[in-house]
């Protein structure tokens, strides 16, 4: 039986660097590079006070694409790549501010200048996820070519997929702990 899932090789060879922006993957493209390389994530250090792994972000985006990248279908790999790739810029554009709501620090100017997945672990990642999927997601489409994506997009149904990749990803946060927060959707029926 021949699978049509992706291999190790896959991840790297077929990663869509030609509808995104080096800005949008270049990093983690490097994290799942070197994971590729020695086929395993490499050891992850605890924060003794939370509990949280204190991996960075670009890294946990490339443990991610590893992980579940290998289950997926090759047609969907371009766009679930993309939507990942949406959701680091956003991560990166408004992560700052959000853990600052958060936690009620403020964040010194010095920290700005880096990229919140660069510095910063899993914990506030799901605290983007509203102003990800109402308003970023939408802002960023019209600035790349994904007029052949069948599973996440603008119109109503490729949007609540892109919901439930959000929730996927961070209830997986959650899962390997990288986050405490879970994400449930409520149904605008109820």
């Amino acid at each position: 039986m021949v699978s049509d899932n992706l291999d190790t090789f896959d991840l790297i060879q077929k990663f869509p660097t030609s509808i995104l922006r080096h800005e949008d993957y270049g990093p983690v493209f490097n994290e799942l590079s070197a994971i590729c390389a020695n086929k395993n994530i490499g050891s992850e250090e605890l924060d003794r006070e939370t509990g949280l792994k204190k991996t960075n972000m670009n890294k946990v985006f490339a443990i991610f694409i590893y992980c579940i990248s290998r289950q997926l279908r090759e047609e969907f790999y371009k766009e679930f790549i993309f939507f990942l790739m949406m959701y680091r810029k956003c991560l990166n554009e408004i992560g700052w501010i959000v853990k600052a709501e958060v936690t009620g620090v403020v964040v010194s100017d010095n920290e700005k200048k880096i990229e919140f997945s660069v510095i910063n672990n899993g914990e506030y990642a799901p605290d983007v996820c509203n102003d990800f999927i109402t308003d970023k997601w939408a802002e960023y489409l019209p600035s790349y070519n994904i007029s052949d994506f069948k599973v996440v997009g603008q119109d109503t149904e490729m949007t609540k997929n892109a919901v439930f990749l959000t929730q996927h990803f961070c209830n997986w946060l959650n899962a390997q702990r990288y986050t405490n927060s879970r994400l449930q959707i409520n149904d605008e029926n109820e």
